[in-house]
């Protein structure tokens, strides 16, 4: 089911500082970063009794290729078109990946592999070669492969452990990985379900594909763009380099809450797990996550509405003697999603807010400010036929703090904001069931459009060097086969 490479979000450059301090921003008045988290906590609690005063129940909700293995389901009982989960899909997870039904692990051991071959196209060519061994456009590569552990490992005990080796990069490394303990009980006449989780990337054990690591674009070019947009530091700052653990709960097939703290990952153990980027950052103690969700089933029809957030103390660079910056990550999701034979459609939509307070940046001279707001956007919406054909139409939007010491090195305006559409158009030939040869084969075939309205706050020449952002614009058409 979930059976996929790490969702590539948009690039978390925040965490590649720059040098150049030519300017200053006024000082904003300092905010209580604690106080903020709280009301991020809040929040999180007001969705809870929300969902507790409207706890009535309702009705029941009728790939790595292991996962169908062990289960005996087609792809298309967890997935509209994957790695997009339907409700039986976020169950499964929700359930530590246990489900039975199929194979057994003796019959077949919970092992599967996955390949991206890739060809990337930009409206202009880049100045220099986006990786060793590329060129400057039009690059056809197998971008990235992968082994996967994905279902049981023992009684209530499952995982899904993807090792990735990236073309871009050169580098093997653990990559999404989730390890979940998970049973169910009764309370006051309500069943719910239980679990405590050990993950190494914040919002990889979320089930609704609305947060960062498994939204929507499920696939994008490691070789494209020059530029992009920044992103918040809960869509990707962190990834592969810390472990977070956490306990959560799925009230009356309703009402999803968790609470999860992260900690950094040491060199050693990241050497050791391939990390290419071991010296990007470090966090400072205990970073805590929350989630809270309330989703509805109504037949065909499922709604969700929910909060998520982060709160970090991080050394760039893992440079030390400057103190900490600071994030909070409060982020709003909502999905609608219908599924009806032959025809299935999917909106959701997210919007983070991160404050930044740059203490250690500052110091350093890589920020002109002390004091940052970064925003990311994003709406979507998907429909797929037969299960078979999918369209996906999105648009996204980046807005924040100027500053001279973070973007002048690639913005006049020394700006973050960035803007674009998305278009994907998909084949899944395998969703209701592989070849005889091998049943469990799953495949997405696709090609993806990129429109960039907007980069580093300008349209042309954005960074003085007759860069526009429509240069950036790209052509990827991919193939993702797991087997």
């Amino acid at each position: 089911m979930e059976d996929t490479l790490s969702n590539q979000d948009l690039d978390a450059s925040h965490t590649s500082i720059g040098t150049d301090s030519k300017a200053t921003a006024a000082i904003r008045p300092r905010r209580d970063f604690r106080a903020v988290a709280a009301c991020g906590g809040l929040a999180s609690l007001a969705v809870a009794v929300i969902g507790a005063g409207i706890l009535i129940r309702p009705p029941t909700a009728s790939a790595v290729p292991s996962f169908a293995r062990q289960t005996g389901q087609p792809c298309a009982t967890c997935h509209t078109a994957f790695p997009e989960l339907t409700p039986f899909g976020r169950r499964f997870k929700l359930s530590g990946y246990t489900m039975g039904g199929g194979l057994t692990f003796e019959e077949a051991p919970p092992i599967a592999a996955m390949l991206q071959p890739t060809f990337t196209h930009t409206a202009r060519n880049q100045d220099t070669p986006p990786a060793q061994g590329t060129s400057t456009n039009n690059n056809t590569v197998l971008e990235a492969s992968s082994v996967f552990y994905g279902g049981q490992i023992y009684g209530n005990l499952g995982a899904l452990v993807q090792i990735t080796h990236d073309r871009a990069t050169e580098h093997t490394f653990l990559d999404n990985s989730d390890v979940r303990y998970a049973d169910t009980a009764q309370l006051l006449g309500l069943d719910f379900i239980y679990g405590v989780d050990v993950n190494n990337s914040p919002s990889v054990q979320d089930v609704w594909n609305t947060t960062p690591v498994w939204s929507f674009p499920y696939i994008v070019s490691s070789l494209a763009p020059q530029f992009s947009p920044p992103g918040t530091l809960i869509e990707g700052g962190l990834a592969g380099k810390v472990v977070g653990t956490g306990a959560y709960t799925f009230w009356n097939d309703m009402l999803y809450l968790e609470v999860s703290a992260y900690q950094n990952l040491s060199t050693q153990t990241l050497r050791a797990f391939g990390e290419p980027g071991i010296n990007d950052l470090s966090i400072g103690g205990a970073a805590p996550y929350w989630r809270a969700a309330l989703e509805y089933n109504l037949g065909e029809q499922s709604f969700e509405i929910g909060t998520f957030g982060m709160y970090a103390n991080v050394l760039p660079s893992r440079i030390q003697g400057f103190g900490y910056d600071q994030y909070l990550d409060i982020g709003f999701d909502a999905q609608y999603q219908y599924i009806g034979d032959p025809h299935s459609v999917t909106v959701k939509l997210t919007h983070i807010s991160e404050n930044q307070q740059l203490n250690s940046t500052f110091v350093q001279g890589g920020s002109s400010n002390i004091y940052n707001t970064l925003e990311t956007f994003k709406v979507s919406a998907d429909y797929v036929y037969d299960h078979t054909y999918s369209l996906t139409a999105a648009y996204f939007d980046v807005y924040g703090s100027a500053d001279a010491g973070l973007y002048a090195l690639n913005s006049l305006a020394n700006s973050p904001d960035g803007k674009g559409l998305i278009f994907d158009l998909a084949y899944l030939p395998f969703s209701k069931g592989g070849p005889a040869v091998w049943p469990w084969l799953n495949a997405r075939i696709g090609i993806s459009y990129t429109h960039y309205l907007e980069i580093n706050g300008g349209v042309n020449n954005f960074d003085g060097a007759l860069h526009n952002a429509s240069q950036n614009n790209t052509i990827f058409a991919y193939a993702w086969i797991a087997f």
